[in-house]
């Protein structure tokens, strides 16, 4: 009997195909030979350009593997403030009124040093083992961040008696006129994320004093649900970032094509973050061309798919302006 090649991922099976394999197996072949090998994912890696549409067809989605978050840092807070939506303008504003009510400390630890990089690392590994399929990627950064300290900076929320409630990792990219918050932690009374939010405005100023124009929120893998979580798309957005395909900016995985067959090692809902489709563009609803001719690299048209059990899956709080559209899958659990 055949048989998938299937990879472990954090508790998710992906069978990885060829671009024709997957063509000719045909899509109930496929979905018999997941359901026997327990997958969940079917992916094609590298898929050729000229085989985009025929997979679409076929029920995959093209999409970048990573992303990367920007927002233009702004001549003043006031700007960087004015690319969010009204709601976060207000988080933002109330948690800058709250650190200060708190008497917590933010400060800037640059250039970095092991001491602080430690401290960093001890609050994310406890936020990391809280998570449902953690993984701590930042502690793979030691030996670069040693390597060439000046080329990264934390921002550290601390009280009156010196306990670390928030911090964030930065690394800074003069060449790109980027400033990348690559990693954040908070303790977990934090988690309403408002001492985040605090880090973030200062992360930010201390970007634009630096001279850059983008600061970055960080890079993700385009289906939430499984390492990261599905909230996490719309906190970004909603913060004014827009998402770009990493492998722009650095080396990095190349594009994708998915097939989300069954939700078994994800959440419910599974949010897949890709490639518009070809000639289905809808323009009204295109990047906005005034940011995006200001992007340090291309913003392709990007589209969500909400991937569910539930028939009458909720769209609406995961718009975002950048996409050009947003639709629902049923799949089964």
């Amino acid at each position: 009997m055949r048989t998938l090649e299937v990879m472990e991922d954090h508790g998710l099976r992906i069978a990885l195909l060829g671009a024709e394999e997957a063509l000719e197996s045909g899509t109930s072949g496929l979905l018999a030979l997941s359901e026997q090998q327990g997958v969940g994912v079917l992916r094609v890696v590298d898929p050729p350009a000229a085989l985009h549409a025929d997979l679409e067809r076929a029920g995959f989605l093209v999409t970048p593997s990573w992303v990367t978050w920007l927002a233009p840092v702004g001549t003043e807070d006031d700007a960087f403030l004015a690319a969010m939506t009204s709601g976060e303008r207000s988080n933002v504003r109330r948690a800058l009124r709250e650190t200060a009510k708190r008497s917590l400390q933010i400060t800037v630890h640059a250039p970095m040093t092991m001491a602080v990089f430690d401290d960093f690392l001890g609050l994310y590994e406890a936020q990391v083992a809280t998570m449902r399929n953690g993984s701590s990627y930042a502690a793979s950064w030691r030996d670069e961040i040693a390597a060439d300290p000046d080329l990264y900076y934390v921002v550290a929320a601390r009280d009156p008696h010196g306990e670390l409630f928030g911090v964030c990792l930065c690394w800074d990219q003069p060449e790109l006129s980027i400033t990348r918050i690559a990693f954040t932690a908070q303790a977990a009374a934090e988690r309403q994320g408002r001492v985040v939010r605090a880090l973030y405005m200062t992360a930010t100023a201390e970007a634009r004093g630096r001279g850059r124009e983008w600061i970055s929120l960080g890079s993700d893998p385009t289906l939430y649900g499984h390492i990261t979580e599905p909230g996490l798309f719309g906190f970004k957005a909603r913060l004014g970032f827009r998402p770009v395909p990493t492998r722009f900016l650095q080396p990095a995985d190349p594009d994708q094509a998915d097939a989300v067959v069954s939700l078994r090692g994800l959440t419910d809902p599974t949010l897949l973050l890709s490639y518009a489709e070809t000639g289905h563009l809808d323009r009204a609803a295109a990047p906005d061309p005034a940011v995006a001719s200001r992007l340090p690299v291309a913003e392709p048209p990007l589209r969500l798919t909400v991937l569910s059990t539930l028939a009458d899956a909720d769209l609406a709080s995961h718009r975002a302006g950048f996409l050009t559209s947003i639709n629902a899958r049923t799949i089964s659990g």
